[in-house]
């Protein structure tokens, strides 16, 4: 009986290896659901829409049940927005 020596062995394997990496990861590579246009944000909602669904309709909710409070909210968003910005632009002009 011709038995292939040890090295032989270890090197066929290492390539039977190799080969069934590559099938698995193209594999799971076809289940991956292909984030959108590569946008790290479109790829977060793929991967965690649970969570993103789950928040959009708390706010939805929020939104019918509590109109007044979420809009003086959103007013008080805005205008700590544009003191930001005026803020940073300040600040721009300061380190020229």
């Amino acid at each position: 009986m011709n038995k292939p020596s040890l090295a032989a062995r270890r090197a066929e394997l290492i390539e039977r290896c190799a080969e069934q990496r590559a099938g698995l990861v193209d594999g799971l590579q076809s289940l991956r659901p292909p984030a959108l246009f590569g946008h790290p944000v479109a790829g977060y909602v793929v991967g965690h829409k649970k969570l993103v669904l789950g928040a959009l309709g708390g706010t939805f909710a929020l939104a019918l049940l509590r109109r007044k409070p979420l809009l003086a909210l959103a007013g008080s968003a805005m205008s700590g927005w544009r003191m930001a910005q005026s803020g940073l632009a300040m600040l721009a002009q300061l380190r020229r």
